[in-house]
């Protein structure tokens, strides 16, 4: 059995639980995979839509590690949709998520930028910028994020 869960929120139930008790259906031996569903609905009017942002939430608010959350939103949801397994290898589906960053924790926490690749075609770009200023220089203040590198 395969329990897919929301982890931004209780999809709307009415006596206002939280998300799946994650914990408890793995130790129960239950396979969990993710979604990222929740968009701008009853459960959670703010939802994004990201599956990089459901992999953080169980990392961060149900104890699973970056690895195994990551797999719930990736290998474990392909396989709880009858998706075919997805590998960097000749005659796999050319379906794959490139992401910024120092490694799975990294790219989770900070939301990088990334790129989605489906039939072998980038169909999806996200672009994170993060710039720091110093606190202590003078002027008007940092003013927005700029993707270039030419004068702001």
């Amino acid at each position: 059995m395969t329990v897919v869960c929301l982890p931004q929120g209780g999809c709307g139930a009415a006596d206002g639980r939280d998300a799946a008790p994650v914990r408890l259906l793995r130790a129960a031996g239950v396979r969990v995979a993710a979604g990222s569903g929740s968009l701008r609905d009853v459960s959670n009017p703010v939802g994004r839509g990201d599956p990089l942002e459901a992999a953080y939430l169980l990392a961060s608010c149900q104890g699973l590690t970056p690895e195994d959350a990551y797999a719930a939103v990736s290998t474990r949801a392909r396989a709880a949709m009858g998706l075919p397994e997805v590998r960097v290898e000749a005659g796999f589906p050319a379906d794959l998520l490139a992401v910024r960053g120092d490694g799975l924790p990294a790219a989770l926490s900070l939301a990088y930028s990334r790129i989605v690749v489906h039939g072998g075609r980038v169909v999806a770009r996200t672009s994170a910028v993060r710039e720091y200023c110093d606190s202590a220089a003078s002027g008007s203040g940092p003013g927005l994020p700029r993707q270039g590198r030419g004068p702001a």
